[in-house]
């Protein structure tokens, strides 16, 4: 196979709608996994990072599913009827501050759940998820990935599978937006990092405590000073 495309801007973009064309023609059939992401990379010609960021959009569109440690898979043949939103749309300072007060809503009480529910495996699964933020905060996709991995990974121990699906759609929504905007002159991501990962921890710990009320609490005040890092105030 051999996909090779010019460089343009919106490459993630062009290169989603590549995978999303061959899944469609069957070269890639329900179930199946994808190639890596070095593979794809070598024969679109692109970067690992434009091929990441092209399996998230794919992600969120509900065409593969991700399995960590094994790689992304083939979710759906079409991606019609997905519900998602339109990145244009999210650009528009007052939606995205609108999508980001429903996460808030969503993840508040998730993280209540989480500490309710959690298993030692669920534990172990969101401090590794932390561990992997400390790994990357320096790198700037990865960091985001990370950390969005992190809710994910507390959307998990739920033991809800339907409040999981939501949190890591709209994480997949929103991740392109955050990036975006901590790229804007101006944005000054490297002093927070400290301040983020402390946040995490705090999630962490009151979620390994038990305590509801506690686990909500830490999510609010992260979700709150996360919304004012990127210009938003959130009342809650």
């Amino acid at each position: 196979m051999n996909d090779r495309i010019s460089r343009a801007p919106q490459l993630p973009s062009r290169i989603a709608s590549l995978v999303a064309e061959a899944i469609a023609e069957g070269r890639w059939k329900l179930g199946e996994r994808l190639p890596t992401e070095q593979a794809l990379a070598d024969s679109y010609g692109v970067s690992r990072n434009v091929v990441r960021e092209a399996i998230s959009r794919l992600r969120a569109d509900g065409l593969v599913q991700s399995r960590q440690g094994v790689g992304a898979f083939v979710a759906r043949a079409q991606g019609t009827g997905v519900l998602r939103f339109d990145a244009e749309l999210l650009s528009d300072r007052a939606t995205f501050g609108n999508v980001f007060e429903l996460r808030a809503m969503l993840e508040i009480q998730t993280a209540g759940l989480a500490a309710e529910r959690r298993s030692e495996a669920d534990l172990a699964a969101i401090a590794h998820a932390y561990e992997r933020m400390v790994r990357e905060s320096e790198g700037e996709a990865g960091g985001v990935d990370a950390d969005l991995d992190f809710h994910r990974a507390v959307a998990r121990a739920t033991g809800n599978a339907q409040i999981a699906a939501v949190v890591s759609f709209l994480s997949d929504q929103i991740r392109e937006t955050i990036l975006a905007t901590r790229a804007r002159p101006g944005s000054f991501v490297g002093g927070i990092i400290e301040v983020t990962l402390a946040e995490h921890a705090a999630i962490h710990d009151a979620i390994a405590s038990g305590s509801a009320e506690a686990a909500k609490d830490a999510m609010a005040a992260h979700i709150r000073n996360a919304a004012n890092r990127i210009g938003y105030t959130l009342a809650i």
